[in-house]
């Protein structure tokens, strides 16, 4: 039985409610008090301009001129000598007295030009300092490695924890699809302080398989668990995936290993014609793991985008339970209740989930907007 839930959507920073801005929550961490939070995002990502966001404090429906929340927004953005086009922030820790960490990526201003390994088109980073972005000796660019073994023209940080961050990284841009498999995305563990790379070893190692990695959680026994997506191509020529599920993976920093590698498919089924992917991933007071997921339909039109809570359990030997507990989510529009038809969960802290939204305009098209569901 799904538990009484109360959605704001949007939660936004639009100063002035400009209708070209559309504010895109990705990352969500506790902040130092009870009943806050730290979270990250950006106003029109994807798109070559994005601006970084960081909010702090309460999500609740205090909302003037276009500003949501009683906390406070900042823009962040990496250092001018990036030279970057755009910041998108993915995914923060929150240290405590006004340091946090953020991981994310920027666009580059390239022009006319074809991305290439010397030249990429979106760069990684990673920072710790204050909250504002100002600790300029905290800022780290991160171009990932490819399975290929060569430098990656995308390269997306997407989550950090316990001093680890993870991401992924390819040669081609985002698959029109699926938005997060592409041929031969490479997922890869970066080591904040050092920015030392370290690929995710998977038990396929043919080049046909794709993984992301968007979620890392740091356990209280010193492993980490990384959390994604692995599809299966059906040909490098045509770029059409034939399979695609949500992840589990453990890492052992000590010993460099990984392990427990399980994966999930949409609501447990045998056979599906979604993609699902983990966006990130939160560990509870009981051992659990609770997951935001998204599920694509598996089509031409990709005309069917879920958001669900998926929540994975460990057997008595430390093994990922195969069986998943999966909770769709219903988002609606606070204006007026319309219900979004293609929806993302995009991170999660606790009971509360943000994400993306697209709502029917009643014209044919759609209304983009974000959303923070948390229990009442």
């Amino acid at each position: 039985m799904s538990l009484p839930q109360r959605i704001t959507s949007p939660f936004q920073y639009n100063p002035g409610n400009d209708p070209s801005v559309v504010t895109y929550l990705q990352g969500l961490k506790g902040g130092d008090v009870p009943g806050t939070y730290l979270l990250v995002g950006a106003n029109n990502s994807p798109g070559p301009t994005p601006t970084g966001l960081v909010y702090r404090g309460a999500l609740d429906d205090v909302c003037h001129d276009g500003v949501s929340g009683s906390g406070n927004w900042q823009v962040v953005s990496v250092p001018e000598s990036f030279n970057a086009a755009g910041t998108s922030i993915y995914g923060p820790a929150n240290l405590g007295a006004d340091l946090v960490q953020l991981v994310g990526a920027y666009t580059r201003k390239l022009g006319d030009q074809v991305p290439t390994t010397e030249n990429p088109a979106i760069v990684g980073f990673t920072y710790t300092g204050a909250a504002d972005g100002s600790t300029t000796t905290g800022w780290l660019s991160v171009q990932g490695i490819t399975q290929l073994g060569t430098a990656g023209t995308y390269t997306f940080v997407h989550s950090v924890d316990g001093g680890l961050a993870v991401g992924n990284t390819d040669n081609a841009n985002v698959n029109g699809l699926t938005k997060y498999l592409t041929i031969t995305a490479t997922a890869f563990i970066v080591e904040m302080e050092s920015g030392r790379q370290i690929p995710i070893v998977y038990p396929d190692k043919s080049l046909l398989v794709t993984h992301t990695a968007y979620g890392i959680w740091a356990n209280s026994d010193g492993t980490y668990t990384i959390a994604g997506g692995s599809g299966e191509v059906l040909s490098q020529e045509a770029g059409t995936l034939s399979a695609g599920r949500a992840y589990l993976i453990d890492y052992d920093k000590v010993s460099g290993e990984f392990i427990n590698y399980t994966t999930f498919a949409y609501h447990n089924r045998n056979d599906s014609n979604l993609i699902s992917h983990f966006e990130g991933i939160y560990r509870t007071n009981e051992g659990n793991y609770l997951l935001p997921a998204t599920s694509v339909a598996l089509n031409e039109q990709g005309d069917l985008s879920i958001a669900s809570v998926v929540e994975v359990s460990r057997d008595d030997l430390g093994n990922f339970c195969a069986q998943a507990h999966w909770q769709d989510l219903t988002v609606t529009r606070s204006s007026d209740g319309e219900t979004s038809v293609l929806s993302t969960a995009n991170s999660l802290s606790g009971g509360v989930t943000v994400g993306f939204a697209n709502y029917p305009d009643g014209n044919g098209g759609l209304t983009p907007l974000d959303f923070v569901v948390q229990p009442l």
